[in-house]
């Protein structure tokens, strides 16, 4: 599974690493990865501009960040691994890219990406790993309600018409519900790229694509509901949004980690590391 992992580095760093797992497309913007970088840039260059504020305080202090995509991830693995096994994947082709030895790991999880998080953790840890931090930001756990919602969504966005009443259970038996989501969004998939006159050539391809996407959307949200979060015996910390994010990954975990990492590293810590 490790070739159809949408797990990429955005920027190198030596104080530090972070990954964060979000959502490729999200509308709030960018994304907390993109975001760090644009901060650290920023720091570079010794202003924060409209940014919530860079993560250090001197050119030469540059945090390692990574991105991981776990629908993204779903949509190349047809399988739709349960967010255990999507974890230990995900962990141990991160590890394989940054092996356990390089230093401790900071997890964001971004709001439906909370459970996977913890997943995340565990793996990360139970594969030989430092003890990571997680970090939730606008955390939510989805129901079940939750993904009658985003099909619902979905079904408007493909038909423009509001999705029929399902009385059906959709955890009581997922593999079922899978099949019958599969199915659905094909057949809706099917008729949107007709009756928006695709080229028939690209038309089979657009809707393995688009059902493909929300099929892997909304088994993330179904598992999630089914699983729960794991407890994880690690430091766990909450954010409201992106910028108290920020603030708090500057000043409560990387400055801290970076003040017990500065002797190990044989950096002067007369002030800036």
């Amino acid at each position: 599974m490790a070739r159809t992992i949408a797990l990429r580095q955005v920027s190198e760093g030596r104080f530090g690493c972070l990954l964060t797992v979000e959502f490729a497309g999200d509308s709030a913007g960018p994304g907390l990865a993109a975001a760090l970088a644009a901060a650290e840039a920023a720091g570079a260059a010794g202003s924060g501009g409209d940014l919530p504020g860079p993560l250090h305080t001197g050119p030469d202090v540059q945090h390692e960040i990574w991105r991981l995509d776990p629908v993204t991830t779903l949509e190349l693995h047809p399988g739709l691994p349960g967010h255990r096994a999507l974890a230990d994947a995900c962990a141990a082709e991160f590890l394989r890219l940054r092996p356990a030895d390089a230093g401790p790991v900071t997890v964001v999880g971004y709001c439906s990406a909370a459970v996977f998080a913890h997943h995340l953790v565990r793996a990360l840890a139970d594969a030989g790993g430092p003890a990571p931090t997680l970090v939730l930001v606008a955390a939510t756990v989805p129901d079940e309600e939750t993904v009658r919602r985003e099909y619902a969504l979905l079904h408007r966005k493909l038909t423009g018409e509001p999705a029929p009443a399902d009385p059906t259970p959709l955890l009581a038996d997922p593999a079922a519900t899978v099949d019958r989501l599969r199915d659905e969004l094909t057949r809706l998939a099917r008729a949107f790229v007709t009756d928006h006159g695709f080229d028939p050539v690209e038309a089979g391809t657009a809707v393995d694509e688009i059902a493909g996407r929300y099929l892997a959307w909304l088994w993330f949200l179904l598992d999630a509901a089914g699983t729960g979060p794991v407890p994880v015996p690690f430091p766990v910390h909450e954010a409201a949004d992106d910028e108290e994010a920020i603030d708090l990954l500057r000043v409560r975990i990387f400055d801290l980690g970076m003040e017990a990492g500065t002797t190990a590293a044989g950096v002067d810590d007369g002030g800036t590391r």
